[in-house]
């Protein structure tokens, strides 16, 4: 014998609240969920994935580099110029000294190598990206998981300049 159940008691959504919208402008865009456990780079994948992009090919690129740029942005590139950036942007590669000047902390900085797709995906948690032992290990790390960032980008930006390596 089945017995059916009742519909749980769930009221019916308000129509004037709408649902939180992705905090990545490209990807609000494009029309992703708000997910806040999800790294940026898990954002764009299910959005590629939907769209059909397949990863490396010109429009995958585009929307890459555009999202990449956006959550750069959002996150570090808007107070670039404060020391309390620069002193963040230290303990979030792993540098827990107390560096009292941004040159201190440019110096400190320059010395590690680690992927900047990678530091946008930990920044708002309590994750520290990887840090490499050279180039080439962070070269071979970045063509594997193709989580490049865009160069033109970088060489503009103050901060990611200290951060960024030539790699190919």
């Amino acid at each position: 014998m089945v017995v059916s159940l009742p519909p749980p008691d769930v009221p019916p959504a308000d129509p004037s609240i709408s649902p939180p919208q992705h905090p990545n402008n490209h990807l609000r865009k494009l029309g992703a969920p708000c997910n806040a456990e999800l790294p940026i780079t898990a954002a764009f994948g299910l959005i590629a994935r939907q769209r059909g992009w397949k990863q490396g090919s010109k429009t995958w690129k585009r929307n890459w580099t555009a999202c990449m740029n956006d959550e750069y942005d959002r996150l570090i590139g808007y107070r670039a110029a404060n020391l309390a950036t620069w002193q963040e942007l230290c303990v979030k590669v792993g540098l827990n000294d107390s560096f009292k000047s941004i040159n201190q902390c440019k110096k400190a900085l320059a010395l590690v190598h680690v992927n900047l797709v990678d530091l946008l995906d930990c920044w708002d948690s309590d994750y520290t990206p990887t840090r490499f032992r050279g180039k080439k290990a962070l070269a071979a790390y970045t063509e594997e998981t193709h989580k490049f960032f865009g160069r033109d980008i970088a060489k503009q930006d103050k901060v990611l300049r200290v951060l960024l390596r030539k790699l190919l």
